[in-house]
């Protein structure tokens, strides 16, 4: 029966000892128990396309979970020749972005854009 104290105690000990580590580092009582879902929506600029004034590209946002999303807002970021940021604007897809779907949205920059950057900044998953 000491056997059976002295085991109960180092596991709660240990117990102890890796929340406090966890909580040391971040982590919550919420984080630590629950494993959030996984939304599968990735965005894709396509290359850009010069005009005389402006620069045209397509941002395509595909949804590969089984989830429907709502309002899909999409950072955009423009690059002139050197590498340099020319332009950084917000985008938010209205639609409903369905399970398995994409989205495309043509969207306007600067006339000295060479290159873009994309990143999905929120959306609002049903």
């Amino acid at each position: 029966m000491k056997k059976f104290f002295v085991f109960i105690l180092i596991l709660a000990i240990a117990g102890g000892g890796i929340y406090f580590y966890l909580t040391q580092n971040g982590h919550n009582m919420e984080s630590i128990m629950n494993t959030p879902d996984k939304i599968d929506l990735s965005v894709n600029c396509s290359a850009v396309e010069s005009l005389i004034l402006t620069s045209t590209v397509d941002v395509t946002v595909e949804n590969s979970s089984s989830r429907t999303h709502k309002n899909v807002t999409v950072h955009v970021t423009a690059y002139d020749k050197k590498g340099n940021i020319i332009k950084q604007k917000d985008n938010t897809f209205t639609r409903t972005l369905g399970p398995n779907a994409s989205l495309s949205k043509t969207i306007t920059l600067p006339a000295k854009t060479v290159e873009c950057d994309c990143v999905i900044l929120d959306s609002d998953p049903q």
